[in-house]
């Protein structure tokens, strides 16, 4: 087999290897091309030191240079370049406290964490595969590269990289490494929230979501969870993930359906952004609240949240086997009419009312909401002239807020 490698990618190994380096693309790249599927990056690894490479190059950018990784900058693209190395001893379960650098490419793919990343392959020399990578992709195995023990007590992250790929992938996690999660689950504990948080997200929206049930059967759910107790019915909640599109706040919407009074709380401790915590939050609160097929309280609907969000509660709740296509095409309805459900879609605003001898306050806020709420109920109400003389027709109750 022979990888076809892109000519930025081509230059960069022939300007390492014209001094007399070695270079090879290596890791995901070649896992993902051996897999049939093309890579998202391009990654060298090369005997050169950091200071060989920067001195090769006109424009770098010193990513990792302690780790002996480059980022090499070629017609607005970037290329991470790293040093042959042996990583040290690692005392957080997380990054090496220090690394070896080597000219041997069998030791850098040595330290890697799984068999299917430990293939290097070069244009003319063909694959480097110490570890039989090439044969676990075949088998669609995922395998640390030596003992499983040794590779995740280095990373504890790793275990849910593992979870992770067999759910991005579709390929199941050997026996060994099995073994090892469940042994050194407390480890992942040491891993911060937002890589937590990272991994999470891809292994959900993953193609083969029934990988999830690995978290629960190693028990790094918990962990994953921040030290609670999953409290769903992990096996029913997958079934309905697989009937959602990969989008991260919906499939988390179903991941923590059981949790709606502490979701918020789990996501804060994963460190999940304001937007998709509020957007989740909404989504479970409304999940099992059945919704009429009415106008006015689909509109009050639409007024909590983007078009976008209502969509896709509603393709929630189709999940959840409700009937909603009388309710989804009363909505489509609402929106390509037009129909005003916001205060920023009335036709008339507080300059209007404050002309019209209504107080700024509390009582304009309330006499704007009773308008809206007016031309919920009846659309044709909606514009100016109309909403003013309904004001005044009702100013009895205007001046009663």
């Amino acid at each position: 087999m022979k990888i076809p490698i892109p000519p930025n990618v081509q230059a960069i190994l022939d300007t390492l290897e014209s001094p007399g380096h070695e270079a090879f693309i290596v890791g995901g790249c070649v896992r993902d091309v051996i897999r049939g599927t093309g890579p998202k990056d391009w990654d060298v690894a090369t005997s050169a030191t950091p200071a060989q490479v920067k001195a090769l190059f006109l424009r770098t950018i010193d990513t990792g240079i302690k780790h002996g990784t480059i980022t090499v900058l070629i017609h607005h693209e970037s290329y991470e370049v790293t040093t042959y190395r042996i990583d040290g001893e690692y005392l957080d379960n997380r990054r090496p406290e220090s690394v070896i650098f080597t000219t041997q490419i069998e030791d850098d793919l040595s330290r890697r964490d799984f068999t299917m990343n430990a293939i290097a392959y070069h244009p003319t020399q063909g694959f480097v595969d110490p570890f039989h990578g090439q044969e676990d992709i075949e088998k669609k195995i995922i395998r640390c590269v030596g003992v499983a023990e040794n590779r995740f007590n280095e990373d504890a992250l790793r275990m849910l990289r593992a979870i992770r790929f067999s759910a991005v992938l579709g390929f199941d996690v050997d026996e060994e490494a099995f073994i090892a999660m469940t042994t050194l689950k407390k480890n992942l504990a040491h891993i911060s929230p937002e890589r937590i948080r990272e991994e999470l997200g891809k292994l959900i929206c993953g193609a083969y979501p029934q990988a999830i049930k690995r978290l629960e059967d190693t028990g790094l759910l918990k962990y994953v969870l921040q030290g609670r107790h999953y409290k769903g019915n992990l096996t029913h909640i997958i079934e309905k993930i697989q009937n959602c599109p990969p989008d991260e706040p919906m499939r988390l919407t179903l991941f923590l359906s059981w949790a709606e009074s502490d979701c918020e709380n789990i996501l804060k401790d994963l460190r999940y952004d304001n937007k998709t915590i509020k957007e989740v939050a909404l989504y479970i609160r409304l999940l099992y609240v059945p919704i009429k097929n009415d106008p006015v309280e689909i509109k009050k609907l639409l007024r909590q949240m983007p078009q976008e969000s209502f969509k896709k509660l509603l393709d929630l709740k189709k999940i959840e086997l409700e009937n909603i296509n009388a309710i989804r095409q009363t909505a489509y309805s609402i929106i390509a009419k037009g129909e005003c459900f916001t205060l920023g879609d009335l036709a008339v605003n507080g300059r209007d009312l404050a002309q019209a001898g209504i107080p700024h306050g509390k009582i304009m806020g309330d006499i704007l909401e009773t308008l809206l709420n007016a031309v919920m109920h009846d659309p044709s109400l909606n514009k100016k002239e109309r909403l003013l003389a309904y004001l005044h027709q009702h100013i009895h109750t205007a001046s009663a807020f």
